[in-house]
């Protein structure tokens, strides 16, 4: 039940499975959201390869070229969450110098920035776009060029191509000396690569378009996630 709470209360902040569950709560919302948004990137990568690797040499489903950034993602992604939503902008008590809540602290719509459910409700565009930004920015790190998820990526998309440039070079052996063979090698090496970084860099204006663009209507729930959030005291 809601209700308007005027006095001071032994509960004064979102603690214990209050952080837990509403971090995991989000987390689970941007599943999909994330799983489209790196849909949307493997149909670049079809597009690069199309010229490159011969169709018997592509993956059936490219989408396992970012099998090491969900699984990444899926390591870090609570911690990181957390703390973006909670020590970073939702903590502390609402009461003021002689220990009282402002009305509406800490349910149901708490007007001042503070760690209870009420606050994160009266604040909710800020709540999403924190749930956004922290989101995302773990996913640009993480994938970020010279890092160790890109790299990994890199490698598994480079031995589909030279496999499949293994196969275009022995047709051409017999017509076109080594030396130009190996050119054209390191032409479409460098071509992947750069283009790798090209589609790695529409990572967060990807996630930006599938959220509904920069009012974030699709990664909002508002009304769903408020009414859980007040489950808590």
């Amino acid at each position: 039940m809601l209700f308007l709470l005027l006095a001071p209360v032994a509960v004064t902040a979102c603690e214990g499975d209050c952080i837990v569950d509403i971090t995991n709560e989000y987390l689970s919302r941007y599943e999909n959201i994330l799983l489209t948004a790196l849909q949307n990137l493997e149909s670049h990568l079809n597009s690069s390869f199309e010229q490159l690797v011969p169709a018997a040499s592509r993956r059936e489903n490219s989408i396992v070229y970012f099998a090491p950034v969900l699984k990444a993602y899926n390591l870090t992604a609570y911690n990181n969450l957390e703390k973006c939503i909670f020590p970073s902008y939702f903590h502390g008590k609402c009461q003021d110098a002689n220990g009282v809540n402002p009305p509406g602290c800490p349910n149901p719509d708490c007007p001042k920035v503070c760690g209870t459910p009420g606050s994160m409700v009266h604040f909710y565009p800020t709540l999403v776009k924190i749930v956004f930004d922290g989101t995302t920015d773990l996913l640009a790190n993480l994938t970020a060029p010279g890092s160790k998820i890109y790299n990994q990526i890199q490698q598994t998309i480079m031995a589909d191509v030279n496999k499949g440039q293994k196969k275009r070079m022995e047709n051409l052996s017999r017509i076109m000396p080594l030396r130009s063979r190996a050119a054209i090698e390191a032409r479409s090496t460098h071509s992947i690569q750069q283009g790798l970084k090209k589609i790695m860099k529409e990572l967060r204006p990807t996630m930006l378009e599938t959220c509904g663009g920069p009012n974030l209507s699709f990664c909002s729930w508002e009304q769903p996630m408020k009414e859980f959030i007040l489950q808590y005291p």
